[in-house]
C-alpha cells in the first residue's frame, strides 16, 4: 500500500522555478476558473479536437488492472483522475503545487487522494506507484528542467508511465495566452527513451486538432526492472 501524505508537503524554502511561480500567480487562478469542472474542460477540448477528453484514457487504460496504484503529476482540480474513477480505477492519487486546486479537488472527489506538493517532495522508497502519468503538464516544464522531471517520474513509477502532451519533432516554444517562457512542445517519447533506455514503449498514438497545427501524443511505457 502506498504511503500517502494527508497534509501539504510543500516547502516554502525550496526555490521555485519561473514556471512554478507562473502557475502559482493570478494566471493559475484564472486557469482554475476556466477549467473548474469536467464539463468546462471537455467543452473546450472537444471544440479543439472533435472528441471528448476521455478518449485518450479510454484508448490507453481500458485494459489496465483497476486496483493498480496511479499517480497524476500536475493534477490541478483532478479532472483526469475523475475520468479514471468513472472507468473503475480505485487507487488514485493526484499531486499539484497549486493549493487552491488541491482544495477544490479534495472537496469534489474525497475518495481520491490529493497532495499539495512538488514532485521532489514525493520521492522516497515508500512512495512508488504502479503507474505515474502527466497530461499536458510536461509541456509547461522548461527545457532546462524537463530531464530532471522525467527522471523523477521514472523513479516514482514501479511499472508504467503514461503521458499525454503536445508533440513536435523538435523543441518549439509556443506563446501561451500572451505569455512566453511557459510552454514548449517536443518529442517527449524520445526524451524518456534517451533518459532511460530500458523503458519499453508499449503504445503511442497521435491526436490532431481541428483548426490549428497542434498535435497531441499519448504514450505508454513499461519499466524493465531487471
Amino acid at each position: 500500500m502506498v504511503n500517502v501524505m494527508k497534509e501539504s508537503v510543500m516547502k516554502d524554502s525550496v526555490m521555485k522555478t519561473n514556471q512554478e511561480k507562473f502557475w502559482l500567480s493570478s494566471f493559475g487562478d484564472e486557469y482554475l476558473k476556466r477549467n473548474l469542472t469536467y464539463e468546462d474542460f471537455n467543452l473546450l477540448y472537444k471544440k479543439q479536437t472533435g472528441f471528448n477528453v476521455d478518449k485518450p484514457f479510454q484508448d490507453f487504460f481500458v485494459d489496465m488492472y483497476r486496483n493498480m496504484s496511479i499517480l497524476e503529476f500536475g493534477c490541478n482540480v483532478g479532472i483526469k483522475l475523475e475520468i479514471l474513477k468513472k472507468m473503475g480505477f480505485r487507487n488514485l492519487t493526484g499531486v499539484d503545487i497549486n493549493e487552491k486546486a488541491i482544495e477544490i479537488a479534495k472537496k469534489r472527489n474525497p475518495e481520491i487522494k490529493f497532495i499539495h506538493s512538488t514532485i521532489d517532495n514525493l520521492i522516497s522508497k515508500d512512495n512508488k506507484y504502479d503507474l505515474v502519468f502527466t497530461s499536458l503538464v510536461l509541456i509547461h516544464q522548461s527545457p532546462e528542467k524537463i530531464i530532471t522531471i522525467i527522471s523523477k517520474i521514472i523513479e516514482l513509477s514501479k511499472k508504467y508511465i503514461f503521458g499525454y502532451e503536445y508533440f513536435s519533432d523538435q523543441l518549439t516554444e509556443i506563446e501561451y495566452r500572451g505569455n512566453t517562457n511557459v510552454l514548449w512542445k517536443q518529442n517527449f517519447v524520445e526524451l524518456f527513451q534517451k533518459n532511460q533506455p530500458l523503458l519499453k514503449l508499449i503504445k503511442e498514438k497521435k491526436y490532431y486538432y481541428l483548426k490549428n497545427e497542434l498535435v497531441d501524443i499519448g504514450y505508454l511505457f513499461k519499466k524493465d526492472n531487471k
